[in-house]
């Protein structure tokens, strides 16, 4: 029984010994920890001045990054191809003169320059009941486009464009989207059309403004606005 009792009496110390080294360990850690978070604080602190500081300087950005996002305009067809016919009219405000269009024809393998007599920019041209969102008529050529960014083509959408607009002068006709796309409806007119894409005309239309010093500020937000939402 003595030997029992001094086995429970040993249990006992051991027990307070390890409980005394637990709650000394567990003291130092909450320390460490409160120290830690200190830290964390006064860090996080010294970020929240450093982002305000980049607000105040106009270099922290969020939200849509141009004005046509913003408006949100940046994937809709209407407002993306009125933005390239008007970048196309060699007398345009955009202060580019023919530089965009000549830039579009060079691009095409088309033998002009956009000042050719009588070019004329239509927006959604229509013939019956086919209408193409964009047409350029010059002297001796035509160019058909058929733009998109998410739409899917009409029914026989392609080869109804081909076949109301094949009798003008030289056309070309172009489709016109966001990356590689399978022409679904040309049938009829199978190798008639050339493959472009908005990251092109951003590109042909970037050209233009750097060789044309004074360019319209719409002009800089189009271009923007193709290269943030149309790269794919």
């Amino acid at each position: 029984m003595r030997a029992e009792t001094e086995a429970v009496h040993g249990w006992e110390s051991r027990l307070e010994t390890l409980t005394s080294a637990w709650r000394t360990l567990a003291e130092h850690e909450r320390a460490h920890d409160a120290e830690a978070v200190t830290r964390w604080v006064n860090r996080l602190e010294q970020m929240r001045a450093g982002q305000r500081e980049l607000v105040r300087a106009g270099h922290w950005r969020g939200g849509p990054r141009t004005l046509l996002a913003a408006l949100d305009q940046q994937y809709r067809e209407l407002a993306m191809t009125a933005g390239l016919a008007w970048l196309l009219r060699t007398d345009g405000h955009h202060g580019l003169g023919p530089t965009v269009l000549g830039g579009l024809l060079g691009h095409l393998g088309i033998a002009g320059s956009g000042l050719e007599v009588g070019v004329r920019v239509v927006l959604e041209g229509q013939r019956d009941e086919t209408r193409a969102d964009l047409v350029v008529y010059g002297g001796d050529w035509t160019i058909v486009v058929e733009a998109k960014t998410f739409a899917v083509e009409q029914d026989r959408q392609l080869d109804r464009l081909h076949a109301h607009w094949r009798n003008e002068p030289a056309p070309c006709f172009v489709f016109l989207t966001r990356g590689p796309q399978l022409q679904t409806t040309a049938e009829d007119s199978r190798g008639q059309w050339r493959a472009l894409t908005w990251a092109q005309v951003a590109d042909i239309a970037r050209a233009a403004a750097t060789s044309m010093p004074g360019a319209a500020p719409g002009v800089h937000d189009y271009i923007a606005t193709l290269e943030a939402y149309h790269r794919v």
